[in-house]
């Protein structure tokens, strides 16, 4: 009888050609991969940008796409970079060429130290960002700020608290200020603490203001968009779906508005996203997973949940650019830690790792 066999595959070798695809989107994509267009040495005159949203540990889902966009080699294609919330982490590490590495950021993020929903009965924060920024990002699996230099532009968006309005954080002097500004755009009011500064000025989530941060990349210029998403097209925010939210902020009414004011901007983000997207002449393309897929939430602690997101989130980014349907196995990576002794190298929570796609194909046997 036949049954299925599972061949390694190169995602370079996988990708669409350009005329295969109809989006405007993708095929500019795929015209710079095809040619080794690169960020500063260009032969069009488009701006393309990559939106990345993010929703706290949800965020493992377009990080998943990430992670393709990076093994696909598309990434040079790109001329910016936005991302907003856990999307912004998403964004740096894209930027830096290490989506692989940082999709395991959400793995070590995955536990009780991280998050823990009863620590504000003893006065402290649902959300421990000292661990995730100082320790899993800044000890244990840095990003590097120096690759950033010939890869794509990276924006992250974030809400003042002096003014309420949205700041798009960009130009870094270097990798303390970047990484402060991914910590300020992904701080979620009262559930991470204390709201970090930002060149001075108190900021927190902005998806607060704009979770899908498509509309900023229009504004400033781009014409092509390819929106990463964290939640099926169709799904709409209810109240009930901040409702854990709005109780920490029920005491601080300015916060409280702008909360309310999340959901509407949200389903209107959502639904013209739909509708730019059912038509194949549009120049922003969202790339989302099925719908009725069952995600994780923001707090999730589980590892294992985590790593179905990351598989979740790569694969509908493969449905999109690949020829063949894939299949994604979990291996660990060796990673050196240059200048760090082996005696004073700090353990990590979980191996590095990263995604090793294998296209499927038919075999005869037994």
């Amino acid at each position: 009888m036949n049954r299925r066999a599972f061949v390694p595959a190169d995602p370079v070798t996988l990708l669409h050609d350009v005329c295969e695809v109809t989006s405007p989107v993708l095929q500019v994509i795929l015209e710079r991969a095809r040619v080794k267009s690169r960020p500063g040495a260009r032969t069009d005159d488009h701006l393309v940008c990559l939106a990345v949203e993010g929703g706290g540990m949800r965020g493992a889902v377009s990080a998943g796409m990430c992670v393709v966009l990076e093994a696909a080699g598309l990434v040079p294609a790109f001329d910016r970079i936005y991302g907003v919330s856990a999307g912004a982490l998403n964004g740096w590490a894209t930027a830096a060429g290490q989506a692989a590495l940082s999709a395991t950021h959400y793995q070590d993020a995955a536990n009780r130290r991280m998050i823990n929903p009863m620590r504000p009965l003893v006065g402290r924060p649902v959300i421990d960002f000292d661990f995730l920024f100082d320790d899993v990002i800044g000890a244990r699996k840095p990003l590097s700020f120096a690759a950033m230099s010939g890869g794509p532009e990276f924006r992250a968006l974030a809400t003042s608290l002096e003014t309420l309005s949205l700041r798009v954080l960009a130009s870094f002097s270097d990798a303390n200020e970047l990484a402060q500004a991914v910590r300020a755009s992904s701080s979620l009011p009262r559930l991470g603490g204390r709201p970090p500064l930002f060149r001075g000025e108190r900021m927190v989530d902005g998806g607060m203001i704009e979770a899908i941060p498509f509309e900023t990349a229009l504004r400033e210029g781009a014409t092509h968009v390819l929106v990463l998403r964290s939640r099926p097209a169709g799904y709409r925010k209810t109240r009930r779906s901040e409702l854990s939210e709005a109780l920490a902020l029920r005491d601080d009414p300015r916060l409280a508005g702008l909360l309310k004011g999340r959901r509407g901007g949200y389903n209107r983000q959502a639904v013209e996203l739909e509708r730019v997207t059912a038509d194949g002449g549009s120049r922003v393309l969202q790339i989302a997973v099925p719908e009725h897929t069952r995600l994780i939430g923001r707090l999730e602690t589980s590892p294992t949940r985590v790593i179905d997101a990351l598989r979740i989130g790569a694969e509908a980014m493969g449905a999109a650019i690949f020829t063949k349907t894939i299949d994604l196995c979990w291996q660990p990576a060796v990673y050196e830690s240059a200048g760090v002794t082996a005696a004073a190298r700090e353990p990590s929570v979980s191996p590095a790792a990263r995604w090793r796609p294998l296209a499927r194909g038919d075999a005869a046997g037994a």
